[in-house]
């Protein structure tokens, strides 16, 4: 059973005739119609296309590069890393004399089961501290020995240039998981992608005040976009006991709205227009290692996800505990970590039947315009029904446990099935 606090809440050349107006009209009809009823697949390849010759790549070592392209690279399971970097270089911010940092503050290990049905997006908590294997800082050229530090200080190790490979191998260090992609979404990446999807609704159960960030939300369901989506997904101050781990929580709040909205009947993965939008959104904040600068591969690679299960969707957190020599710093919850990283090194399929959401999260009732405080207590009712429509049986549908096996309860985390909101810390 679940445990969730429930809330209310060919150029030509020389010169060529003019075509009559009404012919041109005609033309762009027929574009506008062809458009109108092109696949998903096909507008996305064009949005690939036309903006991946600008992306930046980077190196993420032999290991990582498979041997073919397109969706013969993706066959069987896929392994992807994706880092959120505080840097601020080229950003909005930078303007505003913040450089901000070169640390993986937010990463995120994504397990695609082989039979592309599952996917787990495992958030690492910044602050664990592990131990960082050895690493060259392509920049400099000198190695880096291995050393027992914070999990976010793996990008800053590998300079400009190799960051990617050394957070890929911090992943695969503590996980034993190797991942074949991986890209670093710049801070303005999360804006751009929420404004390309129309914004994405969150609910928040109790106040978020956080002036560190700029954000100011009262208990209800807000549409955020923008930058106010950047600050709902970095805000730490405002969400839960103002540490790590309930931001991440408050993210998966927001990660699993954002999967409804794209994933569900109907999202952005089925309607063109917004594809593009969000191709181009994405590809323009990212720096993507370089055996995904084949477009029909990056195109692949979105598709993968596209008419999954949202119940099949899974946000965890990376089990972890208080380092008992810092009360600021995290250390391996062992056990649990153990049978996560077994399940996806197996590609087991996996459910949070028995997890607890974080502590930034709460469950979301039907009534949700009109949110209550919190209770203290475990829920027993079990999740609701999301708002948003979502592509089969939640994870309380009957069966689901016959054909997967539960996490251990120390890990927290929901599907994007479930509808959630974010608890403030007042």
């Amino acid at each position: 059973m679940h445990h969730r606090n429930d809330v209310r809440v060919g150029v030509r050349h020389g010169r060529l005739a003019r075509r009559p107006a009404w012919l041109e009209a005609a033309r762009l009809l027929g574009i506008a119609a062809v458009v109108a009823v092109t696949s998903a697949t096909s507008v996305a390849a064009v949005a690939v296309g036309s903006l991946g010759s600008s992306v930046q790549t980077v190196g993420i070592g032999v290991g990582g590069k498979p041997s073919t392209t397109g969706a013969e690279a993706l066959r069987g399971a896929v392994d992807f890393v994706v880092v959120g970097s505080d840097t601020r270089q080229g950003q909005t911010a930078a303007a505003e004399g913040d450089p901000g940092t070169l640390n993986n503050d937010v990463t995120m290990l994504i397990h695609i089961s082989a039979d592309h049905q599952q996917m787990t997006a495992v958030s690492i908590p910044r602050d664990t501290i592990v131990e960082l294997p050895a690493c060259v800082d392509i920049d400099s050229g000198q190695t880096r020995p291995a050393v027992r530090a914070m999990f976010n200080e793996a990008l800053a190790r590998g300079g400009d240039q190799g960051g990617l490979r050394c957070v890929v191998a911090a992943v695969q260090s503590l996980t034993g998981v190797e991942a074949q992609f991986a890209g670093i979404l710049k801070f303005d990446g999360v804006a751009a992608m929420s404004t390309a999807v129309g914004g994405v609704d969150v609910c928040v159960a109790t106040p978020i005040h956080d002036h560190y960030v700029g954000l100011d939300l009262e208990p209800g369901i807000h549409p955020i976009e923008g930058q106010t989506a950047s600050a709902f997904l970095r805000s730490r101050h405002g969400i839960g006991d103002g540490g790590d781990l309930g931001r991440i929580s408050n993210q998966q709040v927001f990660l699993s709205a954002l999967a409804r909205k794209v994933l569900a009947p109907g999202g952005a993965l089925s309607h063109p227009v917004k594809l593009y939008e969000l191709a181009r959104a994405a590809l323009s904040n990212m720096i993507l290692s370089d055996n995904l600068t084949s477009p029909d591969t990056m195109v692949s690679l979105a598709l993968t996800l596209r008419g999954m299960d949202l119940s099949k969707v899974l946000f965890v957190q990376y089990p972890t505990l208080p380092d008992p020599a810092d009360g600021n710093r995290l250390v391996v919850d062992e056990q649990p970590a153990q049978a996560l990283t077994v399940a996806l090194r197996t590609d087991a399929k996996t459910n949070l039947d028995d997890s607890p959401l974080g502590g930034g999260a709460t469950k979301q009732s039907s009534d949700s315009a009109a949110p209550s405080e919190p209770s203290s207590a475990p829920s027993s009712a079990g999740p609701t029904e999301p708002t948003s429509p979502a592509s089969g049986p939640t994870d309380a549908t009957p069966g689901t446990s016959a054909t997967s096996t539960a996490l251990p309860s120390a890990i927290t985390g929901q599907t994007a099935a479930e509808a959630t909101c974010s608890r403030g810390s007042g």
